[in-house]
């Protein structure tokens, strides 16, 4: 039996290998299958393969795997790989598993990745330790009884070591009851995301990243917020939120229990905007969804269930003065309502 890969780590060729190599080669696969690989690029996946005998192994591991893609054009390659995408049986994995099976995940999402387009942040996202699909949430128990929550659409790394529990928040949004902690030494509790890291002070608390901002929201006990590039950190206390970019932490605010509603499946909506209402909605359904600047400042107030959103689009006309106009179930635009 082979150890289990350190968490950076996966194998190729039965031997351990370092995660960005294969995010590298999946990357790879991806731009010369998409059929429009310039000559320029192929020289460069030549130089790649040559300059590390592990870029080779990697390589190698991946047209084993991928077993005549390559053969195939862009289109059909890009069809196969869909093909092998729904036949893949997927489940949710226990954490302790995780380790050994990065290798698996890592091939899984090449096939994922070439269908998709994807570059390094969806593939990252396919490969973390916890993903929720959009619309699902999932609750995990980690080593030291610490409690987790995924919001729809979100991806989170478990990286717990002998002197500090991360957890490295990829995509989404997540709720933590954190455990007290039993060890010796004492293992400070981090969330890291794009922007900062979030330590926890004795806590309950949600952290959402978003493309542009983390932001958190404490429930109980309080949340230390460091954003990663200058700019001092700032405590978050319970029953209060703040944001933060890369650069800085914006004071602390009052915050409305209303915040933690999708753990219970539901959206809560106080004299909201339409825009936001419907960016919210957005979070947990496939394909666009959005309004004209017309309608986009009207209010909407309400409990919404987020297991039947469909019933709740179609109600909007019946509160506000709009219609709905939709080319397909997976595109729908809100506008103002048009009299006979």
């Amino acid at each position: 039996m082979r150890p289990s890969a350190a968490p950076n780590m996966v194998y190729a060729e039965g031997l351990p290998i370092d995660m960005a190599i294969a995010m590298q080669a999946a990357e790879w696969l991806t731009t010369l299958m998409s059929g429009q690989a310039t000559p320029s690029e192929k020289m460069a996946w030549s130089d790649w393969r040559q300059s590390h005998p592990d870029h080779e192994r990697a390589w190698r591991h991946i047209e084993k795997v991928s077993g005549g893609f390559q053969g195939l054009d862009g289109p059909a390659s890009r069809q196969a790989l869909a093909r092998r995408s729904r036949n893949m049986k997927t489940s949710a994995l226990p954490i302790s598993r995780r380790g050994s099976l990065k290798a698996l995940s890592w091939l899984a999402a090449v096939g994922l990745t070439g269908w998709l387009g994807a570059r390094s942040q969806p593939a990252q996202t396919l490969l973390a330790d916890a993903v929720t699909s959009t619309g699902q949430r999932r609750d995990i128990t980690l080593p030291d009884g610490t409690q987790l929550t995924l919001n729809s659409g979100s991806a989170v790394n478990i990286r717990y070591s002998g002197t500090q529990r991360l957890l490295q928040l990829v995509q989404g949004e997540i709720f933590i009851s954190t455990a007290q902690e039993a060890d010796r030494p004492y293992r400070p509790f981090l969330v890291d995301t794009a922007h900062g890291q979030a330590l926890a002070l004795g806590t309950r608390y949600s952290v959402r990243q978003d493309d542009e901002r983390t932001s958190v929201a404490v429930e109980q006990g309080a949340v230390r917020f460091t954003p990663h590039h200058g700019g001092d950190s700032v405590v978050i206390h319970a029953g209060q939120a703040s944001s933060m970019t890369a650069a800085s932490v914006a004071p602390a605010q009052a915050v409305s229990p209303d915040v933690w509603g999708w753990r219970r499946g539901l959206l809560l909506a106080d004299d909201m905007p339409l825009r936001d209402f419907l960016h919210e909605l957005s979070r947990y359904r496939h394909g666009f969804l959005g309004c004209d600047d017309g309608v986009a400042d009207l209010r909407i107030s309400g409990v919404f269930p987020l297991n039947d959103l469909e019933t709740v689009l179609l109600s909007l006309p019946d509160t506000l003065p709009v219609q709905l106009r939709l080319r397909t179930r997976y595109w729908v635009q809100i506008e103002a309502h048009k009299k006979n």
